[in-house]
């Protein structure tokens, strides 16, 4: 164990030594622990300082003053060794010095660092970190203190392979025929309660991995529990660890165990021996230690969830096949319990996204697309017909009015337009000020839009003629609103910042509708020729001369609908 200093921020120290005539020293410079985050040396170094040093892509120690990492200490030669990133590593390489480089205690020629190796230079010991580079040959990890080590770094020998089942099945008391089945039975039991009692209804992920693994610890005598869930790769991520004993090791878990759970979908007991295959072949392979560990899939409709993983080091073939099915029973109601818990989150955010949607999609779209059956996140090109429903002389009429009255008038308008858009299954794009925009066409278009666009307009002046009466009835002055409708091709989809985003409808077409609703008279609705075609027959409408209206070099066809036929 290093000895560090407190973990303050604190100025670097400099490091110097007198050197001969003539020789100008380069001094190192260290820092307090904390302050470096990329790859970098830490540790007491052989005149009793202490700290960081960060890593350059070529590091040179060494008792000569023009090295990178200069120490002072007669054990370290001129040009002791060098680090040197090579790709995503770095390689430390011994200069063929008197007293020799060591890592881990052996002593190497060249070597591939991993994140933690302690090297040994005369009287500095220094640990290597990493920072954000993945050490070589092992699988980043989402959790501290876990690596997956390859089949090449790891000799486990398969003791037993106990079948997984995803429930676990009590018998009929009539089928109950000897003490054995009655003692599977009650284990079942005995695992099915202490877990229900630690584990309890918790739907919180981070928790929930927590308690699992409290309960292996409770139910068995394990050193270290490692909870692997699957990405959407189908690769397998540990997620949760806890060991018994508060240690800076980590927990090392062999890739060909994890593979051959999820391969077979069956429990699997090991004593498992992890080796260091970095050093060269001239030097002996050395193993971290032999350890039974247990390996059990979580499996959810036929599927693997995760891998629940156990091991302990206090002696070989500690756990036995008795252990192995205690095991199997936790990850039973463990895989429930996660399928329990994703269902709950799954369905707390749909509520959330079935809200989000309902401020401007109808119900039924909204639904569907909370259930996937319509796309809502890709943007594209499509027809719409847009509507504008603006209140005129919105000003004079909120200046007669206190600031409570104007609200609550104005939340009157927007809900009984956002109503009429909702029965017409249009897309309530949003509120500007006193007006409603609103869109028929993505997310789920429908062959009649335009028709749908100037029936939901009519029916807009008709709920305005009904709230004024309830206005004058209460004193109130009556509101009047123009109303403005283009069909035409427009950008839909989601469009704004990362923070703040809306989907909405842009282009020519849109800005053609706001024009219209512009020139539209109080109980006006005008439409463009090319709505009132694509509409079809059922409305009574009038031409009005050709609009020219801001923006467009050609004059508009208007239409001035004023009903229904028939």
């Amino acid at each position: 164990m290093l000895g560090f200093g407190p973990s303050v921020a604190q100025p670097p120290i400099p490091l110097t030594e007198e050197v001969p005539t003539g020789q100008q020293p380069r001094p190192a410079t260290f820092y307090a622990p904390g302050q470096l985050k990329g790859p970098r040396l830490a540790g007491r170094f052989a005149d009793g300082k202490y700290g960081e040093f960060p890593l350059a892509a070529k590091t040179s120690m060494g008792r000569h003053p023009n090295n990178t990492l200069r120490l002072v200490d007669r054990e370290v030669s001129k040009e002791h060794a060098t680090i040197e990133r090579i790709g995503q590593s770095y390689l430390l390489r011994d200069l063929n010095s008197s007293n020799g480089t060591f890592v881990n205690g052996r002593k190497v020629r060249e070597l591939k660092l991993r994140d933690g190796d302690e090297i040994s230079l005369g009287n500095s010991r220094l640990v290597f970190h990493s920072g954000d580079l993945a050490a070589p040959g092992m699988t980043p990890s989402t959790s501290p203190g876990v690596t997956v080590v390859a089949s090449a770094q790891s000799m486990p020998a398969f003791l037993a392979t106990v079948e997984q089942k995803e429930e676990a099945e009590f018998r009929p008391v009539e089928k109950m025929n000897d003490l054995q089945q009655l003692r599977q039975d009650y284990e079942k039991l005995r695992i099915a309660n202490e877990f229900h009692r630690l584990v309890g209804m918790e739907r919180d992920l981070r928790s929930l991995l927590d308690k699992i693994l409290a309960v292996a610890f409770q139910l068995l005598a394990a050193d270290n529990a490692v909870i692997f869930l699957s990405e959407d790769d189908g690769t397998l991520a540990p997620a949760a660890v806890k060991k018994r004993k508060e240690t800076t090791d980590e927990v090392v878990v062999s890739d060909t165990v994890l593979k051959r759970v999820a391969e077979t979908r069956s429990a699997v007991l090991t004593a498992d021996a992890i080796l260091d295959s970095r050093f060269s072949s001239s030097e002996s392979i050395v193993a971290q230690g032999i350890r039974s560990a247990m390996a059990v899939p979580l499996l959810v409709k036929g599927s693997i969830k995760g891998v629940l993983f156990c091991d302990t080091r206090e002696r070989t073939n500690a756990f036995s096949e008795k252990d192995l099915k205690v095991l199997s029973g936790i990850a039973s109601q463990a895989a429930i319990a996660l399928e329990n818990a994703d269902l709950a989150q799954r369905v707390k955010q749909e509520e959330v996204t079935r809200a989000e949607l309902s401020r401007f999609l109808s119900p039924a779209v909204a639904e569907a697309v909370v259930k996937g059956q319509v796309e809502l996140k890709r943007n594209r090109s499509a027809e719409v017909s847009v509507i504008f429903a603006d209140i005129r002389g919105f000003t004079t009429l909120a200046e007669a009015e206190d600031a409570d009255e104007t609200v609550l008038m104005l939340n009157s308008f927007f809900t009984a337009m956002a109503n009429v858009v909702f029965r017409h299954e249009g897309n309530l794009d949003k509120f500007i000020g006193d007006c409603v925009m609103a869109v028929w066409g993505p997310p789920s278009a429908h062959p009649d839009d335009a028709t749908r666009a100037l029936k939901a307009a009519l029916e807009m002046q008709t709920e305005i003629a009904e709230l004024n009466a309830q206005r004058v009835a209460e004193g109130k002055s009556p509101i009047q609103v123009g109303i403005g409708i283009n069909t035409g091709t427009a950008v839909v989809g989601y469009m704004g910042s990362a923070e703040r985003h809306e989907y909405t409808a842009i282009g020519d077409s849109v800005n053609t509708a706001s024009r219209l609703c512009g020139l539209a008279k109080g109980g006006e609705v005008l439409a463009s020729e090319m709505t009132v075609r694509r509409a079809g027959p059922g409305f009574k409408v009038e031409p009005v001369s050709v609009l020219q209206v801001k923006g467009k070099e050609k004059g508009v066809n208007t239409f001035r609908v004023v009903g229904l036929t028939g």
